[in-house]
């Protein structure tokens, strides 16, 4: 698992975000990636009922406010939060046209005031018929068009967080779309190209940086990284952060 992270500093808050694959469901080393980056907030995507059970058994003295939804329609469609804070709301924002899962915007109560975060999991770059190539190509609109519903939920009266599995690198359009709109990638800041996502197809094994973590300019990103451990096919990532002085 390597060297594990010091818990973030009084003045920080670390929010973490990972796929932990529906597949998977309960595999305790997954849990323990969770564990060792100490986060506050972690908010999670593929989560299912046997997800919530083995997270809450390990978890929930440490992250005493949680709330997982189960998937619809999609078996990979679920989301969970945990959080050291006190939720006040947690809204489901449906998948508009194009898009497979649903997106959580969640508002805290935190040790850096109230925040507001956006889990998202955005369409695989898979098209209708099951190809990776050709849909590496055609799905980068679908995307577009989920973060641009999605920004449209936000309340801009809150600082914000937006993070999950956006099954696009750092130059795809809906990544393009929130830079445009204010928001910084503290994983590319901090973390480079290292990839967070990888997946074997026939001989060759699919290597990306599908998972990022975005904040708009209220917040400070000082560290983040990309934990090497678990057994989903994404890997953990964390991001600490403070909040830039009104």
């Amino acid at each position: 698992m390597g060297k594990q992270p010091n818990a973030p500093a009084p003045s920080q808050m670390r929010v973490m975000s990972y796929n932990v694959n529906f597949g998977i469901a309960g595999d305790p080393s997954t849990i323990e990636a969770i564990a060792s980056a100490k986060p506050d907030i972690v908010l999670l995507q593929e989560t299912n009922e046997a997800w919530q059970f083995a997270i809450a058994t390990r978890l929930g003295e440490d992250y005493p406010y949680r709330q997982f939804a189960d998937p619809i329609g999609w078996p990979a469609g679920g989301m969970g939060l945990l959080s050291r804070y006190p939720i006040v709301t947690i809204e489901t924002l449906p998948p508009p046209t194009g898009a497979l899962f649903f997106a959580w915007r969640i508002v805290l109560d935190t040790k850096l005031g109230r925040v507001q975060l956006l889990d998202v999991h955005l369409r695989p770059p898979m098209s209708n018929n099951g190809s990776w190539v050709v849909g590496y190509w055609s799905t980068r609109d679908d995307r577009l068009r989920e973060v641009e519903y999605h920004h449209a939920a936000l309340d801009p009266k809150l600082p914000t967080i937006i993070a999950g599995d956006f099954n696009e690198e750092g130059d795809g359009k809906a990544i393009a779309f929130l830079r445009d709109h204010g928001f910084g990638d503290a994983i590319a800041t901090f973390a480079g190209t290292t990839r967070t996502w990888e997946w074997p197809v026939g001989g060759i094994t699919l290597r990306f940086q599908l998972d990022h973590i975005l904040h708009d300019d209220r917040f400070v990103p000082v560290r983040a990284a990309v934990v090497e451990a678990g057994r989903s096919d994404h890997k953990p990532v964390w991001a600490d952060f403070e909040r830039m002085d009104p």
